[in-house]
């Protein structure tokens, strides 16, 4: 039958259907905050259904949005797109800027309201090897080449690069698909609220309780699975990254802290605070052996600490808060 001639859904029965997409992407969440890398691939699906267009057919959430005529209408921080004309644009391989509720994030980045719809469509999740890729092409490429939508025999060149980039221990992908679902679980909760107890819609739950994901998720994302050797590094570059933590006083307690691997291609870069107020970066991948240093984290007003390293053949530099802390020489492979 054409879709054009279906009968149609009622809208108790899209709310219901919000209602059930809700409960399976919040409940996956859960899981994958537990630990269990493999709820990315119902989040995605979920994603998918709820965000992304597909066969012609808008998100469902979009769709409910747009006939209870409601705003979506978020409060994070938002960093926007690449700025290709910058210089320090030019030859990058990576970024990614977390979408993070307001108080969340950089204070230094005023959080505003933006429409979620927006966020998901236009706004680059990341770039990966100088290309930017949407929140929702990536939800899409993941559902439909590794996720439940569907499993191909191939996978894009950008999805096994993302395989093996690690954010703290944590898959880019887990970071990406876990903030999306923090927001559409917002905004889907908030097209409930509204809707209940009218047009025939009665809720029978709230959505689970959702967080980003925080186990260490690197040992399964560390396989190699796909039919391409990891990317190698590079005899020049620079890595930098924020480490940061819920505490507020992480930096001058005498607590310890673990910030885990961060990790591209054969490079992996390890972060580790000392209750004595010193930050170790160990590193590999550069050279025939691990390159170490522990200095003392300089003073700033700015939040966490900005990790970072340039090498170039002969000599690691080591930098904290954007002063240069230590360098090392190095033997570099043959």
């Amino acid at each position: 039958m054409p879709r054009e001639d279906r009968p149609r859904k009622t809208l108790a029965r899209k709310l219901r259907d919000l209602e059930d997409h809700l409960h399976f992407l919040g409940e996956s969440l859960q899981k994958l905050a537990a630990g269990d890398i493999a709820y990315l691939k119902p989040i995605a699906a979920e994603l998918r259904v709820l965000v992304c267009k597909s066969s012609g057919t808008e998100g469902l959430l979009w769709r409910l949005l747009d006939e209870l005529k409601l705003n979506d209408a978020v409060h994070v921080h938002l960093a926007g797109n690449l700025d290709r004309t910058h210089p320090l644009a030019q030859g990058l391989q990576f970024i990614f800027a977390p979408v993070l509720p307001a108080g969340r994030g950089d204070p230094r980045l005023a959080p505003g309201h933006y429409s979620l719809k927006a966020i998901i469509k236009e706004c680059e999740a990341l770039v990966v090897s100088a290309k930017g890729h949407t929140h929702e092409s990536l939800i899409r490429a993941v559902a439909e080449q590794m996720g439940t939508a569907h499993e191909d025999d191939g996978v894009a060149p950008h999805l096994i690069e993302l395989s093996g980039i690690l954010l703290s221990n944590r898959p880019a992908l887990v970071n990406v698909l876990a903030s999306d679902s923090v927001l559409v679980l917002e905004v889907g909760d908030k097209v409930l609220s509204a809707a209940n107890g009218k047009f025939d819609f009665v809720r029978t739950a709230s959505p689970p309780v959702a967080q980003a994901a925080a186990r260490d998720l690197s040992s399964r994302a560390q396989r190699q699975d796909f039919e391409s050797p990891p990317s190698a590094v590079s005899a020049a570059g620079t890595v930098m990254f924020l480490v940061n933590h819920e505490h507020p006083d992480w930096r001058k307690n005498t607590n310890g802290y673990d910030f885990g691997a961060f990790a591209q291609g054969a490079l992996t870069v390890r972060a580790l605070k000392h209750p004595d107020g010193t930050m170790q970066i160990s590193v590999a991948g550069v050279g025939t052996s691990i390159l170490e240093t522990r200095k003392l984290i300089p003073k700033t007003q700015q939040p966490g600490v900005m990790v970072g390293c340039t090498w170039n053949g002969s000599e690691l530099v080591f930098y904290l808060c954007g002063e240069r802390v230590d360098s090392l020489a190095y033997r570099a492979e043959v």
